[in-house]
């Protein structure tokens, strides 16, 4: 069951003593205020064992009472955050405290918590008095909750009681940013001179258990001896920059992860494309890592690319099929399409649904959460090699100089290959490969020196500060001295892109000929009439497809490149 998704805005501030909510009639725009009788809200947080979730900035709650009872996601937005919400009985059943959280809820999180288990984190009971603020025209602008909160630590013991002002936006809130911004403000500004101060904490999760933010929570401890390699400790290195491309790239990869399994638009593809970007960091600049647990990680990427290349590779087809049939239709014949377009169109959704079945399988897999987990320990203590300390700009030009050479060694094996057609789809891999590699380059940042993780608190103290804004200043100033290296790695990836395309869609164009001439055979053993097969593999046959002319494009964009490596 799909959750009902809403962007929640909201401020938080904190209140002592028994002071009254304001009245806000004054601010521009509000024009009336309703108040409430008080109500009870039971909440439960959960999280795994190492606050996963929270790594994250993602809290999860069951609650009860009020008007939105029921299990709450809430994950980071550009603006709030966004809020998903199921009934208590989701799933068909429902899950009291102590018992597992429902399927259908853990489905967005699932690439984050993946098969640990949930447990109570803490234990929130909240009596609400709620003050509605309405335009002029009658929609609800904003309501101000008065929360007077008790709250146990369900892992560290402790109990803690406050009381808080909530200034949340509704639906009838400004549809602008900068308006919605204003309206917080006027109102923040009554609510400060009535005594209340910004909060100390942004969460009611995390005041709970003892922090100001959920970054406290999650913090990563650094154990004895796991300090980050010299490489990382310098942001000119080879190794700071691929880390911070492969970072970036996992970080993309478990972002998609619920697109993709609820089938969402094109996410498949966007999941899929992001698992080759990665094993292509890995492959060209495989030396500045040891070479075991490069192997071991494309290898299971490798794997997961398989599984999600059933989905899409189905999703095109049919796309495609149902168009040329469409073409077909305007042909001057006697013959139907309808038995082509139930056998082709049809057998191609048939074959979409298995193959998304199976994908959601494998994704609930412990093969695939153990994947995330190599991947995630990979990049947050990479393995490098003494070669990853090498200054960025002399590794990277070295590395892709080789990946054009495997380019151009691949297209010169076409013209003597017993088999052409497989010896272009070896370049087409190569050419795919340079190009994401140097994709990844182009638009990475210098890795910081341990995990890709938020702090766990600010520095306190001022040589800290100091430290923390020097080593902030000094992987700026790398950041800015590598800038005009990117504009080389782009140019190449903008050089190699159009062979990937040219190559990809001649080679899935034999691979649907080779799919008609297979449905023409089954047709004609069913009784069924071919002629609209035949058709079909006459509008997709081209005389500009042929090995030569595809050869002739491979070679001209090897000298390219070679040119543009000469550059680097």
């Amino acid at each position: 069951m799909t959750g009902q998704e809403q962007t929640e805005i909201e401020r938080k501030y904190d209140i002592a003593g028994l002071q009254r909510v304001p009245s806000l009639q004054g601010i521009d725009g509000i024009s009336a205020e309703t108040a409430g009788e008080p109500f009870i809200l039971s909440a439960v947080y959960y999280d795994t064992d190492d606050h996963a979730l929270a790594r994250h900035r993602i809290v999860l709650r069951r609650r009860e009472g009020g008007g939105d009872a029921g299990w709450h996601l809430k994950t980071p937005a550009d603006e709030g955050r966004t809020e998903v919400h199921w009934p208590l009985d989701v799933g068909g059943a429902d899950s009291a405290e102590g018992e597992p959280v429902p399927a259908d809820v853990l489905e967005p999180v699932r690439a984050i918590v993946r098969d640990s288990p949930l447990t109570p984190l803490a234990r929130i009971s909240t009596v609400r008095t709620a003050v509605r603020l309405s335009g002029t025209d009658g929609q609800a602008l904003a309501e101000i909750a008065d929360d007077l909160v008790s709250a146990s630590d369900a892992r560290g013991g402790t109990y803690r009681k406050w009381r808080e002002w909530e200034a949340e936006l509704l639906g009838g809130a400004p549809d602008t940013r900068k308006k919605r911004t204003r309206l917080l403000d006027a109102i923040e500004q009554e609510l400060l001179a009535a005594g209340a101060t910004p909060s100390t904490s942004v969460a009611k999760i995390a005041r709970a258990v003892g922090v100001r933010s959920l970054a406290e929570l999650s913090a990563a401890e650094v154990l004895p001896g796991l300090l980050p390699a010299a490489a990382l400790q310098n942001p000119d290195s080879a190794g700071a920059i691929v880390v911070g491309a492969l970072r970036e790239l996992t970080a993309t990869l478990i972002a998609k992860d619920p697109l993709a399994r609820a089938d969402a638009p094109d996410a498949v593809h966007q999941m899929r494309t992001t698992v080759r970007r990665l094993r292509s960091v890995l492959a060209v600049y495989a030396r500045l890592f040891e070479k075991s647990a490069v192997t071991e990680l494309r290898l299971e990427l490798g794997r997961l690319g398989v599984e999600l290349g059933g989905v899409r590779d189905a999703e095109v087809r049919g796309a495609r099929l149902a168009g040329e049939l469409a073409g077909v239709a305007d042909y001057p014949t006697d013959y139907p399409a309808d038995d082509a377009r139930t056998r082709l169109v049809g057998g191609a959704r048939r074959d979409h649904a298995e193959s998304l079945i199976a994908v959601r399988s494998y994704l609930l897999s412990p093969r695939y959460y153990r994947l995330l987990d190599s991947l995630e320990r990979f990049v947050a203590w990479p393995p490098l090699t003494s070669r990853a300390e090498r200054p960025a700009a002399a590794e990277i030009a070295r590395n892709l100089d080789k990946a054009v050479g495997v380019l151009a060694r691949r297209t010169s094996a076409v013209t003597d290959a017993d088999a052409p057609e497989p010896a272009l789809h070896e370049v087409r891999k190569a050419a795919r490969r340079l190009r994401y590699a140097a994709d990844a380059v182009a638009a990475a940042q210098p890795a910081a020196g341990g995990p890709g993780t938020e702090p766990a608190t600010m520095p306190t103290t001022t040589p800290a500060k100091k430290a923390a804004r020097k080593k902030a200043a000094k992987r700026a100033e790398a950041a800015a001295r590598f800038a005009k290296h990117r504009r080389g790695y782009a140019r190449l990836a903008q050089v190699a892109k159009p062979l990937v395309k040219r190559l990809g869609d001649r080679h899935d164009g034999l691979l649907y000929i080779e799919e008609l001439d297979r449905a023409a055979q089954a047709a004609h053993e069913g009784g069924e009439n071919t002629l609209v097969y035949g058709l079909l593999v006459a509008r997709a046959e081209r005389l500009d497809e042929t090995v030569p002319v595809a050869l002739g494009e491979a070679e001209r964009a090897v000298r390219a490149l070679k040119r543009l490596i000469l550059d680097l």
